[in-house]
């Protein structure tokens, strides 16, 4: 079954604005479903460039929404007194643990703000507002083969006033790091997440650019 539940098929596609580069006007000459759940649809591409090279059965997966600037998630770390808080979650997919921003997908007609700060709510007990939330740009976690981006936020918070949450397939506690904590779980392959590792490098910059 051929399928196309995003942008019907063009003639030519560019892929890339790099400046000085030139783009490779990748076509879309077929899609095909292959999955489907409640948040994604993945597709079997038939793609080919201006220059000869084809692949016949590309793989895009699609979140089933998506808002300003191809934005289907977000990513927020809570903060206080400096210390960075992280959850322990377990990835079925690679059978690991890791430590892991606060992380979660927009909802329709939800605002990506509003959605960090429900996403806290819900998985670490932190009642924030939207206003309050310090807006550190976007990161593509695969852009290889998801079309999305995720909105990355940090927000300080007092740990004196967390709420208890349900909890989520996976989750373990939150703990809050020191940056030199923070470090040596990456040195040892504890913290491993794109989302993650881009969002703590952008709030360290920010702090480090702060007059």
């Amino acid at each position: 079954m051929d399928s196309n539940l995003s942008d019907p098929p063009q003639d030519h596609v560019p892929i890339s604005e790099t400046s000085g580069c030139v783009d490779p006007q990748i076509a879309l000459l077929s899609r095909t479903v292959v999955f489907e759940n409640t948040v994604f649809s993945v597709f079997s591409d038939h793609i080919a460039d201006n220059s000869g090279h084809q692949v016949e059965r590309y793989l895009s997966v699609l979140p089933k929404c998506l808002v300003d600037d191809t934005i289907a998630g977000v990513a927020v770390i809570p903060v206080d007194n400096d210390r960075i808080g992280l959850i322990r979650i377990f990835r079925h997919p690679v059978g690991r643990w890791s430590w892991e921003a606060v992380k979660g997908h927009v909802e329709p007609d939800e605002k990506v703000q509003t959605a960090a700060v429900r996403e806290l709510q819900e998985e670490a007990g932190f009642s924030v507002l939207p206003e309050v939330l310090l807006d550190l740009g976007f990161t593509a976690p695969e852009a290889g083969v998801i079309k999305a981006r995720t909105r990355l936020f940090a927000v300080e918070v007092e740990q004196s006033v967390v709420r208890a949450v349900a909890g989520e397939l996976g989750h373990g506690q939150m703990v809050f790091y020191t940056r030199c904590e923070i470090e040596t779980l990456i040195a040892e392959g504890e913290i491993e997440d794109a989302s993650t590792l881009v969002l703590l490098f952008k709030y360290w910059f920010q702090q480090h650019e702060r007059p």
